[in-house]
């Protein structure tokens, strides 16, 4: 088991699925093999009934960002997938058929899925943290977007996704100047949803924040992600007509008229996913 480059970890029940990287010796640095492991370990979770996802890479580090061999095309490639990314055409579909997909796939599966990061978390490691719907770390936890230390820019959605998030002026102030900062200054940037002060700490926090999230009704929660994912910069009267279509749909669920029961019973509603 501590063999695999991803491991794939279940609670009793069953109802939460960490995904953790497991390239400890290399830092989770993201190489082909690493992130082929992140893809087959999302497809797997997609299918199951868990209640919520995380991912996670080491108590030391979360993970050092894209493996600079990889990036250099000097990485091995038993399989004969990875082309030259020095020519740009290649880097290109390279990117926009392989890579970005994997990160697309945590933000279309309709599970709330939590980056709990400590240690250090740069570059499309960070990318990475962004494509979840949540981000917890610990306040010695060090950030970076340092693709401009190397002579490139972000390029699996930091630009847009941290944007989105923190603005046009915190974007440019991380990006830009690629400089490194803690967990504290994350949280005030709002790049990160809470901070805490140790391991301890940030396990409590995920495992209250998780036993919110299952409290919540499956499909409402699944369906809810994708309301606000879809309806960000649209106008209002696009978003009020995908919402009446949505909750028009969740109306006629066995959850739905089960939940509203149960609150008017005040007793903790049994989620059946109909």
């Amino acid at each position: 088991m501590s063999e695999k480059i991803v491991l794939i970890e279940e609670n009793e029940d069953k109802s939460i699925i960490t995904i953790k990287m497991n390239r400890l010796d290399k830092r989770n640095a993201l190489n082909y093999g690493l992130m082929r492991g992140l893809q087959d370990a999302i497809d797997k979770v997609e299918r199951t009934n868990a209640r919520v996802v995380i991912i996670t890479g080491g108590d030391e580090f979360f993970s050092s960002g894209i493996d600079l061999k990889f990036l250099t095309g000097q990485e091995k490639d038993p399989e004969g997938r990875i082309p030259d990314i020095r020519v740009p055409r290649n880097f290109r579909y390279f990117a926009n058929t392989w890579i970005h997909p994997i990160f697309i796939k945590i933000e279309k599966m309709e599970k709330p899925v939590i980056a709990k990061i400590n240690g250090f978390c740069f570059g499309m490691a960070f990318e990475l943290a962004l494509a979840c719907d949540f981000r917890f770390c610990t306040e010695s936890t060090k950030f970076s977007m340092l693709e401009t230390k190397v002579g490139i820019t972000p390029d699996v959605g930091g630009t847009c996704r941290l944007t989105r998030l923190v603005g046009i002026p915190n974007a440019k102030d991380i990006i830009l100047t690629g400089r490194q900062f803690d967990g504290n200054e994350a949280y005030r940037l709002g790049v990160v949803n809470r901070v805490v002060k140790d391991h301890k700490e940030l396990d409590s926090l995920i495992n209250m924040y998780s036993d919110e999230l299952i409290d919540s009704a499956p499909l409402a929660v699944g369906l809810g992600k994708k309301l606000i994912d879809d309806c960000y910069g649209k106008d209002t009267a696009f978003g009020l007509e995908l919402e009446t279509l949505v909750s028009s749909q969740l109306f006629q669920t066995k959850d739905a008229k089960s939940g509203g029961l149960a609150r008017l019973q005040k007793v903790k509603p049994k989620w059946l996913w109909k």
